[in-house]
């Protein structure tokens, strides 16, 4: 069988590697082979047609498949494993994955699986269906992001995945990535002794055990929240590799991860605006917010960051004296506004002080004007990506 379509192997034991591509180079020719931390710079290059993705007993690559899934949605990704796991091989189904095999003991099948992927890839063109594979690991990750401090993100950011919460019956994680101060706790009035970095431990296995053992459930709406350390010297210590296993592995289990950025443009920042399908640009309209959106966004092409089809502009403390408008930003940046909150200070900043939160029932009388706004962001949220999967 020597059929025209691509695979690509991920692995980072090159030895494995060697094997697989051996076993391959007979049926798909065009083949290559990537390690695992070449995979974000390559695969929509590449745009494969079947992913073998091999696990080690000593490395993780379940997250991995979220990221595949987003990348190079027509792909049909074999697992191949040498760990025996019941949790592992839930969550590998879960994701999508169109087989499992675990070697060495089946690796003599591959060639009958991969066999079976080429007739799925040719009856999905003949019949030109969208690729349903990984439907359960479609998580949309939501970048609450400003390059200007005060622009009240973090009180967007908790606010908006209650909304989510209370008035759908999907599945909501908050992450606190202010490190050093945090700040959503307090807003949500949750008290959690665990954080990010109490992940450390399990980060090449995650799951949603584990996820859920640090996380608090926040008691009106019940999304989860997942808090920022307090402690600097453990601020420190919280890597790439934390922000992007969590979201990976996120993404199979909870329908929006809200993540709740600080402004300052660092490795993790970057991590998450990389990872997210969605970012909410917060800004108050002002002609300084609009500089600093002008030199945020040079910032994002010199490190590479894309966020054309992913940015929306949130226009925060609204009013009827409000000089600028979103004409106004519409003939300076080609970016939407998505959200408009007007200024209602009085009520907001009571229930700020008080540690109440905004919401606190689905069918809420009196609320904040400013709530009612985010529920208006939250049902664009929703709808794009209703049209989004259409």
């Amino acid at each position: 069988m020597n059929v025209p379509y691509k695979l690509l192997i991920v692995s980072d034991d090159s030895f494995q590697a060697e094997d697989l591509q051996a076993k391959v180079n007979t049926i798909i020719p065009q083949n290559q082979v990537l390690e695992s931390k070449e995979v974000r710079r390559e695969i929509a290059r590449i745009k494969p047609d079947i992913v073998l993705l091999h696990e080690s007993k000593e490395s993780s690559q379940v997250q991995m498949l979220p990221y595949i899934a987003k990348e190079a949605a027509d792909a049909l990704v074999i697992f191949i494993t040498e760990r025996r796991d019941p949790v592992r091989t839930r969550d590998v189904n879960r994701s999508g994955a169109f087989d499992i095999l675990f070697i060495p003991e089946e690796i003599h099948a591959l060639e009958d699986v991969l066999s079976r992927a080429v007739k799925a890839l040719q009856v999905k063109r003949a019949e030109n269906e969208s690729a349903a594979s990984f439907s359960w690991a479609k998580g949309q990750v939501v970048a609450m992001y400003s390059g200007k401090g005060g622009s009240g993100r973090s009180l967007i950011a908790s606010t908006l995945a209650q909304t989510i919460g209370l008035d759908t019956s999907s599945s909501v994680l908050l992450v606190d990535l202010n490190l050093q101060y945090g700040g959503v706790e307090t807003l949500l009035k949750t008290d959690n002794q665990r954080t990010l970095y109490d992940l450390t431990p399990v980060l090449n296995e995650l799951n949603d055990n584990h996820i859920r053992s640090v996380t608090m459930v926040e008691k009106f709406s019940q999304i989860e929240v997942l808090p920022s350390p307090v402690d600097a010297e453990l601020a420190e210590q919280i890597t790439e590799e934390h922000v992007e296993r969590l979201l990976r592995t996120a993404r199979l289990y909870y329908d929006y991860i809200i993540v709740d950025l600080p402004t300052e443009m660092n490795p993790l920042t970057y991590s998450v605006l990389e990872e997210a399908d969605h970012i909410g640009y917060v800004m108050v309209p002002d002609v300084l917010a609009m500089r600093v959106f002008a030199s945020v966004l040079d910032l994002f092409a010199k490190l590479g960051v894309d966020p054309l089809g992913r940015l929306g502009i949130i226009l925060n403390r609204t009013n009827r004296d409000t000089e600028l408008t979103e004409k106004d930003l519409s003939r300076h940046f080609q970016y939407p506004v998505i959200g408009e909150l007007r200024e209602d200070h009085k009520k907001v900043q009571q229930l700020v002080n008080q540690g109440s939160p905004m919401r606190t029932t689905r069918r809420e009388r009196g609320l904040p004007g400013f709530a009612r706004d985010i529920q208006k962001l939250a049902k664009w949220l929703l709808t794009n990506q209703s049209s989004e999967s259409a």
